[in-house]
């Protein structure tokens, strides 16, 4: 954990597929997890015997705050932290992930329009039994569906290995990139060298190359 800063920083850390940094909860300085692939959001037993049941969590990122319902109470929601932030808050709370700098920050509905100025948005569909979709495209083969699979920290996994190009809705990734795997899926790893929104809300996903 010696690569967590302070409270207010920004600075994570990635463990596998999740983000692990030091922020706020109900003002008391807490270790929160972000897990893009989690469905739920989720707070340790040791929290939920500190918070009023069924009253929102005010969680605090950097300068910002956002309040959100949690139901799920977990011994662990992730790397020994005490809140887990799952897609049912990323849908509504988005966050920007600068994995180039390890930094992160909450956004606002104005500061979210103005940070995706000059991004790239990415098509999520969403399907009926919760799973996510993106298309790829692979040298000069039609575009297809791969599973958003962000539980894991792999990149893209596809029939071809040894493509030429390799996009994600229309952002270029470096071919070396790809894995070999039967079914095509794009894994958090996808992303590791970028600025991202997930905007999962809006079925969409900014990215800054």
């Amino acid at each position: 954990m010696g690569g967590i800063t302070g409270a207010t920083s920004g600075k994570f850390v990635l463990m596998a597929a999740t983000l692990l940094f030091h922020g706020r909860v109900d003002n008391a300085r807490s270790m929160i997890v972000i897990v893009p692939g989690a469905p739920h959001s989720a707070i340790s037993e040791a929290l939920a015997k500190r918070v009023r049941r069924g009253t929102p969590v005010k969680i605090g990122i950097r300068a910002e705050y956002l309040r959100a319902s949690i139901a799920w109470v977990e011994s662990d929601p992730g790397q020994g932290a005490d809140v887990r932030i799952g897609q049912d808050i990323l849908a509504t709370n988005p966050i920007e992930i600068d994995f180039t700098h390890h930094q992160l920050r909450l956004l606002l509905a104005g500061d979210a329009r103005r940070a995706e100025r000059g991004m790239t948005a990415i098509p999520v569909t969403h399907e009926a039994n919760g799973m996510m979709n993106v298309p790829i495209k692979i040298d000069d083969a039609a575009p297809t569906a791969a599973l958003l699979d962000l539980t894991h920290p792999t990149g893209v996994v596809a029939p071809v290995v040894s493509a030429k190009s390799v996009a994600i809705g229309s952002v270029a990734l470096n071919a070396a990139s790809v894995s070999a795997g039967a079914s095509p899926s794009v894994g958090l790893g996808a992303f590791v060298k970028t600025r991202v929104i997930f905007d999962l809300g809006h079925d969409r996903i900014w990215v800054a190359m």
